[in-house]
């Protein structure tokens, strides 16, 4: 009698999926930050916030306090689908429309004043009139 010989089953054949483990929050974050390296933004990231939208994960990064960088990545494949940059105003920044540079010159100014009329006396004077 012939043997028969067992062949071995295709190795596309009844093999288990592998199963896909979701992200976590510091995970999302790292593969953020690295892509924005390596798009030569090498220093000054600093992620603000990760959440989930239409089945993606987005992290919000500050770069250099001058920019925000949006990264959208897929929730099941972890690919980076979308991404944005774009330059944060004076206005975001601060909380207030007031440039640091016209503040200084203010108080400049109030102290030189200042600094006359105590040289002038003008204080003297002024009280005397009112």
């Amino acid at each position: 009698m012939a043997m028969m010989q067992e062949r071995p089953a295709s190795p596309t054949a009844q093999r288990p999926k592998p199963e896909i483990k979701p992200l976590n929050a510091q995970q999302v974050t790292t593969i953020a930050v690295n892509f924005l390296k390596s798009l030569k933004h090498k220093r000054g990231i600093e992620p603000k916030r990760v959440f989930i939208e239409n089945n993606r994960y987005v992290v919000e990064a500050e770069i250099s306090k001058k920019m925000l960088a949006k990264v959208q990545i897929d929730i099941i494949t972890s690919e980076i689908k979308e991404y944005g940059i774009e330059k944060l105003s004076e206005e975001s920044r601060l909380g207030v429309p007031i440039e640091p540079k016209a503040i200084l010159i203010v108080v400049a100014v109030s102290v030189a004043v200042s600094f006359i009329f105590a040289l002038l006396d003008l204080n003297s004077i002024l009280a005397s009139l009112f």
